[in-house]
């Protein structure tokens, strides 16, 4: 892709959302609905854990 054609693409999304930095926008967003956002990281964090948690779960496996 073309550095132009990437800024235009930027320049319409800044446009569209309201002229402000994203950075701006989320954290405005977690201040209207804080509920949301510790529900998404919460999401996101489980995902990631079950992804590469690394052992598999043993049902009744005791410690070593």
């Amino acid at each position: 892709m073309k550095p132009d054609l990437i800024s235009r693409v930027y320049r319409a999304l800044w446009q569209r959302i309201g002229g402000r930095p994203w950075t701006y926008i989320i954290r405005d967003s977690y201040q209207q609905r804080p509920l949301l956002w510790i529900g998404l990281s919460s999401a996101i964090g489980i995902l990631l854990g079950h992804l590469f948690w690394g052992t598999p779960w043993i049902p009744g496996q005791t410690g070593n």
